[in-house]
Order: structure tokens, then sequence, then C-alpha cells
């Protein structure tokens, strides 16, 4: 009888620990789109709006998120939201995060998009955590993608 008891706390520990509802499947983050806020000497305001895809059959709020935007292989802007999101059960929304960038970086992808990098697409890839109301713990993803490129859709997997 102890041993079932043991057992049982146990299980019930380690699914405490699990990022998300057992059955759960993690919501897929992609860029919806970038646009310019604010245009300064040193620093720049971008509002990059996130694809928020929610494959589950109940609803998820994402409470914080933190991203880091990487364009050409290089670092191009980072951003967090503390907004809270709901996102539907099988469905989707866009969450828009301010995110800075340096003018150093800027100055970086100006200098390689002159060298032809528009013509075959502009690769990038979005990392970062999100945290829900399903889990105190924070979600990791990684996903990548060529943006203007005709070809198959972006790839990325959670963590």
């Amino acid at each position: 009888m102890m041993r079932f008891w043991l057992v049982l706390v146990g299980s019930l520990g380690l699914a405490a620990c699990s990022g998300l509802p057992w059955n759960a499947v993690a919501p897929k983050v992609s860029v919806a789109d970038v646009g310019i806020k604010s245009l300064g000497l040193l620093e720049q305001q971008l509002d990059v709006g996130l694809r928020i895809s929610n494959p589950n059959d109940f609803a998820l709020t994402i409470e914080a998120l933190e991203i880091e935007l990487e364009v050409n292989q290089q670092p191009f802007a980072r951003g967090v939201s503390h907004q809270a999101t709901r996102v539907a059960a099988v469905a989707s929304t866009v969450l828009r995060v301010d995110t800075f960038m340096q003018s150093k970086d800027l100055i970086r992808q100006f200098k390689l998009l002159s060298q032809g990098g528009l013509k075959t697409g502009v690769p990038y890839r979005l990392k970062g955590r999100f945290k829900t109301d399903k889990s105190s713990r924070w979600q990791s993803f990684d996903r990548s993608g060529v943006y203007g490129d005709d070809g198959p859709s972006a790839e990325g997997k959670s963590i």
C-alpha cells in the first residue's frame, strides 16, 4: 500500500513540473508582420506582430512573452510583452510586441540586403519563451522561415 502512495505522489509531482497540462500541445509562434514605431540615432523601436496558434481543444492565455528576432542570421530585435492575450481553442490571434534594435544592427542589415538578399527572400529566426495561465513554467520556442519566399512555410518547434 505504501508503494502505491509513493507512485501516486511521484506521478503527481512530475505532472506538476511539466510546462502545460499532460494532454496539451504547445502553441506555435510565428512572425505575422513588422512595423516601425520610432527611429532614433542609437535605437529603433519596432512593432512586431506575432501569430499565436493554439492547436488545443481548450483556450490559453499568454501571460508573458520574451522574443529575439534574427534576420540573415544576425541579431535584429528583442522585446517583451506582459499583455495578457487569450487564444481560443483551435484558433490563432496576433499579439503585438514592442521590440528594440540598435542602429549597428540596422546598418548591418542594410549592408546584407544591398548584396542581393531581397531576391531570394529574407531568412529569419524567432526564438524566445512564453508563460501561459495553464502553467507556472515558461515554454521555449524556436521558429525559422524566409520572409518574401513563395516556398514552404516557416518551420519551428516548441521546446
